[in-house]
């Protein structure tokens, strides 16, 4: 008893006991520094994380919903989403590793956003671009800078619900072609044109218009006949309209044609640029994403996505 009473007092000894009981926290707490770093670097997820991230996504928080989805889904669709998850989470951990969460209550999707701009940062600093490669760019790409065809003319119309109330449309027809015949006749000019037929329900001049605007104001069939005619001071027709019939007068008609690079060249600038800061984007990210290990505990094999144009648009 004595003895124990002297050790109590031995500096030394309480030394040591602090020592153990360190170390036995660390163990506990900390048992093996090497597992830590890889749980780090070790991605796990199962079904419920996938489907509690598909809610996110839709911001529509039903559990019974987002797994009726996730289990309705292809495969394909599974991968993409599953993609869309590691994604996240890589970036999720590389602005944490950054320590961009410090000082900001911003939640995680502002992580996300900071990492991907920091990305975009370094991006617009490689993605400079010359003459030499914006023109061999357009060169194999003219195509997708084709002008579509555009046409400018008058017309004078005739309502089938005037002429003709219980829908035959022969008298909207002949009618129409006795006026062609008293247009042409007369000379009646491009400026004149508004002294004959009823008034149009949108526009009854079209300036520089393509076949698709034409076609949503007349119809597919109306646009098709009326760049058939040529630009000339003469009146054509009849030309059915699902309103009735119209006399057309053309003073311009261009086809389509591929322009030149001086025409389109800010347009084919900007699509460069995103082109290469799209795969600079991609390459940054799939270099951040290969020091992560994946564990997938789903019962699903999945295959990893690439990146869609309409989800690049979206980080853009």
């Amino acid at each position: 008893m004595n003895l124990l009473k002297k050790y109590a007092h031995e500096p030394l000894l309480h030394f040591v006991v602090i020592g153990l009981v360190l170390f036995y926290l660390v163990e506990i707490f900390y048992p093996n520094s090497d597992s830590y770093t890889q749980s780090q670097n070790t991605i796990a997820f199962d079904q419920d994380k996938i489907i509690q991230f598909l809610q996110f996504q839709n911001k529509a928080f039903n559990v019974a919903n987002a797994k009726a989805k996730w289990l309705s889904m292809n495969d394909t669709e599974k991968s993409q989403l599953m993609t869309d998850y590691i994604r996240e989470e890589v970036m999720y951990r590389e602005a944490l590793s950054l320590g961009l969460e410090k000082d900001d209550q911003i939640i995680r999707r502002r992580l996300i956003q900071k990492i991907e701009f920091i990305n975009r940062g370094f991006q617009s600093d490689m993605a400079k671009i010359d003459e030499k490669e914006i023109e061999q760019f357009f060169n194999q790409h003219k195509q997708e800078y084709q002008i579509d065809p555009s046409i400018t003319f008058t017309h004078v119309f005739f309502d089938k619900n005037f002429y003709d109330p219980k829908g035959h449309g022969d008298k909207t027809l002949h009618v129409a072609t006795q006026t062609l015949q008293t247009l042409n006749a007369t000379e009646v000019p491009f400026e004149k044109a508004s002294q004959f037929g009823q008034r149009f329900y949108f526009h009854r001049n079209y300036v520089d218009r393509t076949p698709a605007f034409v076609a949503s104001h007349f119809g597919e069939e109306f646009s098709q006949n009326t760049f058939k005619f040529p630009q000339a001071n003469k009146w054509y027709g009849p030309v059915t309209s699902k309103y009735g019939q119209h006399l057309i007068m053309v003073s311009k008609n261009l086809p389509s044609r591929v322009p030149k690079l001086g025409e389109v060249a800010g347009q084919v600038l900007d699509h460069l640029q995103r082109i290469k800061q799209r795969e600079l984007k991609q390459k940054a990210l799939s270099k951040m994403m290969g020091k992560y290990q994946l564990e997938n505990n789903t019962s699903f094999s999945f295959t990893e996505q690439p990146v869609t144009q309409e989800q690049q648009a979206n980080a853009e």
